[in-house]
């Protein structure tokens, strides 16, 4: 995907473009957060959001949750720090409701029980939201019930030393435990964390929801599917040829062409006016879109599930903050080999091939293989910088971020604009 345009790609007001994103908006002040204290300030620019998954019983995604990224307090740390960390959490949900971030899967966010007497719920409300809360006395209980009354969703956790959460079960339409927990007999979804291993699963009811290391998702057969096939087909088609070569691709495969025209229609496509036929969006996106829409359709397949959209909507992710970062830290030019990278090195999971097989069937460049083999390299460091923004890894995070000397409140810009902006993909591809 040779790029006609060097600066790496975001969504502004609808559609990947390459213009310079602003600054995300300010809006402590909003939240009657105090964002004022320089101590606090550093610190808040140590952590990072962002989004961990859930599944269901057959690792299907069916929901996030909004998770503080970076060194978290410890339970004895300070109340000042603790209510930092929550400050950030809140004000970044702010950002994405009024973003239009949420769609059609639910978005759980943490709160202590101290904001159940705030104005916070009702402000930044949802009708997927679902905030998890730990309850331990009768006024906590009778406020979250208060406000489930007023059209709120509640996840309270269930607490083995402490029964007035499961005394009141039968009030919830989700409790929140951990895998080590004995499944208590409950009609709410139970959110199950902790989750380490699949077989886990098991013991749990069918409609429980996941959290945890058990979904993986890299089964490597040895024999490429026709399906896989026509992916792979597509995916070298977006990096190396014309846009004339992926019309007559979407003429030979034809069943591939509704999926692209929604995409392309989409706020990710962001056509000035609709495209009728996929040969017509091609050429109204340009090389540089008609490339990417093409590669990330190629990862996600004509019938996508949510574990197939999860993947997709990682790779851009992946992709915009690469892209990114390589501007902050390298010349401009580099800044697409870095997009393409990132948008590959969620292709041997999503296609469920060896990355040896997909770096001979692709023909990738040195460069290429060496980033997606893990081998050291300046775009191999980058990847590994993005996987440690999505794994909490804090201390990978730290070493990348010296090396690279770009500070860590611009790495929590950059990742936080790439999650917003690729979020659109995954209602894209319903």
């Amino acid at each position: 995907m040779s790029s006609d345009d060097p600066h790496p790609s975001r969504i502004v007001g609808g559609g990947i473009n390459t213009r310079e994103s602003e600054q995300p908006v300010v809006v402590t002040q909003m939240l009657g957060i105090d964002n004022s204290d320089p101590i606090r300030e550093e610190a808040l620019r140590a952590r990072f959001l962002s989004f961990d998954p859930l599944f269901d019983a057959a690792s299907n995604l069916v929901a996030h949750q909004l998770v503080l990224r970076g060194r978290a307090a410890a339970a004895d740390a300070p109340a000042e720090l603790r209510q930092m960390e929550e400050d950030m959490l809140l004000t970044g949900l702010y950002s994405l409701t009024q973003g239009g971030l949420a769609d059609k899967l639910p978005l759980l966010v943490r709160i202590s029980p101290g904001v159940l007497f705030s104005d916070i719920p009702q402000q930044l409300n949802h009708r997927q939201l679902i905030w998890c809360v730990a309850i331990d006395n009768e006024q906590h209980l009778a406020r979250a019930l208060a406000l489930q009354d007023a059209g709120l969703a509640f996840c309270p956790t269930l607490n083995r030393n402490d029964a007035i959460v499961l005394d009141s079960a039968s009030a919830w339409r989700y409790l929140s435990c951990h895998a080590n927990d004995t499944p208590p007999a409950v009609a709410a979804r139970l959110v199950v964390e902790g989750v380490r291993h699949a077989h886990t699963q098991a013991r749990w009811p069918e409609n429980a929801w996941f959290k945890g290391s058990f979904f993986s998702g890299d089964t490597q057969p040895a024999e490429v599917s026709r399906e896989q096939a026509v992916q792979l087909d597509l995916l070298a088609i977006a990096l190396r040829q014309s846009v004339d070569t992926l019309i007559q691709f979407f003429k030979l495969n034809p069943d591939m062409a509704p999926r692209l025209l929604a995409i392309s229609n989409s706020r990710i496509g962001g056509l000035s006016r609709p495209a009728e036929s996929a040969a017509h969006a091609l050429v109204m996106l340009g090389p540089q879109r008609a490339r990417r829409v093409a590669a990330l359709l190629a990862l996600a397949g004509k019938q996508p599930d949510e574990a197939m959209r999860h993947y997709a909507v990682t790779a851009l992710t992946r992709a915009l903050f690469m892209g990114k970062i390589t501007r902050l830290s390298a010349p401009a030019e580099s800044a697409a080999d870095a997009f393409e990278i990132g948008l590959l090195s969620i292709a041997p999971r999503a296609l469920s091939l060896p990355v040896e097989t997909l770096i001979r069937k692709l023909g990738l460049s040195a460069t290429r293989a060496r980033a997606l083999s893990a081998h050291p390299s300046p775009e191999g460091a980058l990847l590994q910088l993005a996987h440690a923004c999505e794994n909490n890894d804090v201390d990978t995070l730290t070493l990348h971020a010296q090396k690279l000397e770009i500070p860590l409140h611009q790495i929590s810009i950059a990742y936080l604009d790439a999650l917003i902006a690729a979020s659109a993909l995954d209602e894209a591809l319903h």
